[in-house]
């Protein structure tokens, strides 16, 4: 998807800005967390008919909110990249919802189990 590929280089670009600026706000992770909690609260706020444009603004404020999240999470060596998160979160997605049948309960099994089985991955990989 081309667009993802141009907003994390927006992302990028907007992040070394914020540094040469040293704006705090825009460099501290929890203030980059509340603004993206305060997002949120928009959105639900613009979830009714009729109203496609704003709500999809509002939502691009919290994707962009994670964007610059995971740029200054990046910058102090807490996470790898956003192309890696995607692909964490692609991988995690796709074992938990392609076995799935489409029945509530043998769905819930499944999901317990590979999730399980995904969180028993996860302590592995911390171990390294």
């Amino acid at each position: 998807m081309n667009e993802c590929k141009e907003l994390i280089e927006l992302s990028i670009l907007n992040h070394k800005k914020d540094i040469k600026r040293g704006t705090l706000r825009y460099l501290d992770k929890g203030a980059l967390l509340d603004a993206i909690i305060s997002e949120v609260y928009e959105v639900k706020e613009e979830i009714k008919e009729n109203n496609i444009p704003k709500l999809e603004d509002e939502l691009c404020d919290i994707l962009w909110g994670w964007m610059m999240l995971v740029e200054n999470l990046k910058d102090l060596g807490l996470v790898n990249s956003h192309e890696h998160i995607l692909k964490r979160a692609l991988k995690k997605y796709q074992e938990r919802i392609i076995p799935l049948v489409g029945e509530k309960d043998k769905d819930e099994q499944i999901w317990k189990e590979v999730k399980a089985k995904q969180k028993q991955e996860l302590l592995e990989e911390l171990r390294g």
